[in-house]
């Protein structure tokens, strides 16, 4: 299974889903279903740009469960 962590990655970042969008240009509703869960077909542009705004590796952002 795969999960996408970005709530705690902005948590850890002590940034908001309103930075993001505001950095990324990502909107709101996007991240939102992302961070809710609901969305799961995510892009590598916006992986990609989720990596650069909070500096870190696709790893952190995204966690696979066996």
């Amino acid at each position: 299974m795969i999960t996408i962590r970005l709530r705690e990655l902005l948590w850890e970042h002590n940034v908001s889903g309103v930075d993001l969008h505001k950095a990324t240009g990502i909107s709101q509703s996007k991240i939102s279903e992302i961070i809710r869960g609901k969305r799961t077909n995510i892009t590598l542009d916006t992986i990609e740009r989720i990596c650069l705004f909070l500096d870190c590796n696709i790893e952190d952002l995204v966690k696979i469960s066996r």
